[in-house]
């Protein structure tokens, strides 16, 4: 009697077993997923058809080794990727996952996610890994749109605002730490922007903005941040910097790049620019009291006679709020 419940328990197991088969099989099959069941003892790998219809691959290129799977992964995300796997299975841990690029079968490279499970035998031993790779470069794609959008000016490609204001902000930490640390911001308006706007049309002066941007960018270095702030304005991020003079010579050499014309969808179109600059010191804390006193430079340029740049001095911020107490002044006056 016992060896015939011995058999039947013996017989329910294996039917138990190929029904667990079948089930993962069928599962195997109808996912688009790219299943994979590694056995950790012999390193041979089994895959599932989901592996060539997402990455391009025919049944003769695909190896059942651990070590092709390890080889199409992105040279920089593979020893991340090898040492999770590993650390996860010495741990005795059950679940692993990443995200990496593994290299399709025409040599571009797809953004995956991967989630895997550990299988122990009854000593705890990890014999199996199971695991299924979901492609996701749609996603990430759109992530990095996101991201270029919240930080690049769509029209320029040149950062924007948010971006500058955080690259200042740390300039100005730095300057902080290191007294010897020198850098300037110049503030650039186009002057007479709004009479080639309107008289030549938009167009003509998105591509003015365009084309302004790529010459100014040749007088630049590559530590240097040139942005684009809105509109016909842009600011320059000069970066340790030898002594201040090097912020006049920038200035001065836009100024000499800008003599000769731009050609627009046939039209021959000359402009200037006004600069202000303002200068590191250590009475800045917040960004934004820097861009504004590089801003009142700027102007300060344009009452002058445009096409010209003048470096900002504090009479000038004391210069403009009397100006506007006195503007103010006026209106109560007025009302009274």
């Amino acid at each position: 009697m016992a060896i015939a419940l011995d058999v039947t328990e013996r017989k329910r197991t294996e039917a138990a077993l190929r029904e667990s088969e079948e089930r993962f099989e069928i599962v195997a099959r109808a996912t688009n997923d790219a299943i994979w069941d590694w056995d950790l003892v012999t390193n041979v790998v089994w895959r599932n058809e989901g592996c060539q219809t997402l990455f391009g691959y025919t049944t003769e290129e695909i190896i059942a080794h651990i070590s092709w799977w390890y080889e199409f992964i992105h040279p920089e995300d593979k020893q991340r990727v090898i040492s999770g796997i590993h650390a996860v299975i010495d741990r005795g841990e059950a679940f692993w996952s990443d995200e990496y690029r593994f290299r399709r079968g025409d040599a571009t490279y797809s953004y995956i996610i991967d989630r895997a499970y550990v299988v122990h035998d009854d000593k705890g031993k990890p014999i199996r890994m199971i695991g299924g790779m979901t492609d996701i470069s749609d996603r990430k794609r759109a992530e990095e749109q996101l991201r270029y959008n919240a930080f690049y000016d769509a029209l320029t490609g040149l950062p924007n605002r948010i971006l500058f204001m955080d690259r200042l902000q740390q300039t100005i930490e730095r300057a902080k730490r290191h007294q010897d640390y020198l850098f300037a911001i110049l503030f650039l308006d186009i002057d007479r922007f709004k009479v080639i706007n309107d008289s030549l049309g938009h167009n003509i002066g998105d591509q003015l903005l365009i084309a302004f941007s790529r010459r100014l960018e040749a007088c630049l270095r590559s530590v240097d941040t040139f942005v684009r702030l809105g509109g016909d304005e842009f600011v320059i991020l000069l970066e340790d910097i030898t002594s201040f003079s090097d912020a006049t010579h920038i200035a001065e050499r836009i100024r000499q790049e800008l003599a000769l014309p731009f050609n627009l969808g046939g039209h021959e179109v000359f402009t200037t620019t006004s600069i202000g600059i303002a200068l590191s010191t250590t009475v800045y804390d917040q960004p934004e009291d820097l861009l504004r006193d590089a801003d009142i430079a700027m102007y300060r340029a344009k009452a002058l006679g445009k096409a010209r740049y003048e470096i900002f001095d504090p009479v000038m911020h004391t210069q403009a709020l009397i100006l506007l107490q006195v503007e103010n002044d006026l209106r109560r006056a007025i009302e009274r």
